[in-house]
């Protein structure tokens, strides 16, 4: 009996000496350089042979699988191609928002604007995550003292007559009819037109009075929006920038919205030739700064529907547009 307890152990040193003649055997006896050898992907290309548009397509394929990691990896291989790619830069945009990276998206998109302070695309992309965050976010206004049917008549008057007498050149008139509508109310829209009307020949004047009207009240968009006015003159990036300031602080005003908006549609139509003759880079910094324009506007349309300024910049925004599709 005992011999037969011998018997698994014998099995167990044959099999074991097998396994050493197979570990031993030379690897290249029986090599044959015909068979294929499949990798886990036999379809990947590398990055480096595609272009942005097909890489930003394999990112949007990645977030459809559920891979948002290699979606992020696919749009910053896009980027190293072309940084300035519209859809790759909202679609990752979209991925970092989805993902709660809303911090890291801010400051990557801040020092990108940051180094090309010019570029309208720098500056949409820029301002496009809080654009998106504030969206359902009532723009903050402030509050106007409430004027008597009389007073709305006598401004209208006084506003009409201020027009015709810069239409037939007495600009002296038409700015004392306009002040004389300040007296009765302090409205922006007011201090616009005498701003207008001033410049050029007040410039210095206007940039003091309207930095200090800003200063007094550092917590109001509409003295803010009225300094920026007069800078835009002479330096519309400074203005930009000023109004852009204010506005990621929230500081209320209507006014200071539309003045980005206004801001931007300027900037962009000082591009638009170069943008229609053909010009990527140029076509590229004019839709950034449509886009900005477009976001504005729209968000001054909801807190005053049917504005009148708003609708016709709109319409004109988009007709322009057109041109470059």
């Amino acid at each position: 009996m005992r011999y037969l307890a011998m018997i698994p152990l014998l099995m167990l040193v044959a099999c074991g000496s097998q396994g050493r003649d197979d570990d031993e055997r030379d690897p290249w006896e029986d090599y044959d350089p015909e068979d294929v050898h499949r990798t886990y992907d036999e379809d990947y290309v590398p990055p480096a042979q595609m272009d942005a548009d097909q890489l930003v397509a394999r990112a949007r394929k990645a977030e459809r699988d559920g891979r948002d990691d290699r979606a992020r990896v696919e749009y910053h291989a896009a980027f190293l191609k072309d940084r300035w790619h519209a859809d790759g830069n909202t679609g990752y945009q979209d991925l970092m928002i989805r993902n709660d990276l809303w911090d890291v998206l801010w400051q990557e998109y801040l020092d990108l604007w940051q180094a090309n302070p010019t570029r309208g695309d720098a500056l949409y992309f820029h301002l496009r995550p809080m654009l998106l965050k504030r969206k359902s976010v009532a723009v903050p206004v402030e509050r106007r003292e409430t004027l008597t049917q009389q007073q709305i008549e006598r401004i209208n008057e006084l506003t009409a007559l201020s027009a015709d007498h810069a239409e037939s050149g007495d600009r002296e008139a038409a700015v004392r009819a306009i002040d004389q509508a300040i007296e009765i109310a302090d409205f922006p829209i007011l201090h616009r037109v005498r701003i207008e009307l001033l410049y050029p020949t007040s410039y210095d004047a206007l940039l003091e009075e309207y930095s200090e009207r800003a200063e007094e009240n550092p917590a109001s968009g509409d003295n803010l929006y009225l300094h920026a006015k007069v800078v835009s003159y002479r330096d519309p990036q400074a203005a930009l920038e000023l109004m852009r300031d204010g506005w990621i602080l929230g500081i209320p005003g209507w006014w200071l919205r539309f003045g980005l908006a206004e801001i931007c549609l300027d900037l962009a139509e000082s591009k638009l030739s170069d943008a229609v003759a053909g010009d990527k880079d140029a076509r590229r910094w004019v839709l950034g700064y449509y886009g900005a324009a477009e976001s504005y506007y729209l968000a001054c349309l909801d807190a005053r529907p049917n504005d009148r300024d708003c609708v016709t910049a709109l319409g004109y925004l988009r007709t322009q547009r057109d041109r470059l599709k």
